[in-house]
């Protein structure tokens, strides 16, 4: 997994974006406070999202708010 910065994705949005989906790669952009974003094709977030649909039960999901 590549990992990038702010100003790396701010100068080069268009190109990392490209990347992802052509590399079916998930990128890892970490912020000033070291929090992470994911930034993943959509494809990939596709079968995560049926995965955690299909995995937790709705109580599930409302209890944990």
């Amino acid at each position: 997994m590549k990992e990038i910065n702010f100003t790396c994705l701010k100068n080069d949005f268009d190109t990392i974006c490209d990347q992802v989906n052509q590399d079916k790669e998930t990128v890892t952009l970490t912020l000033k406070n070291n929090r992470k974003v994911y930034i993943m094709p959509e494809e990939n977030y596709n079968k995560v999202e049926r995965f955690v649909i299909t995995t937790l039960s709705p109580k599930t999901l409302s209890s944990s708010k």
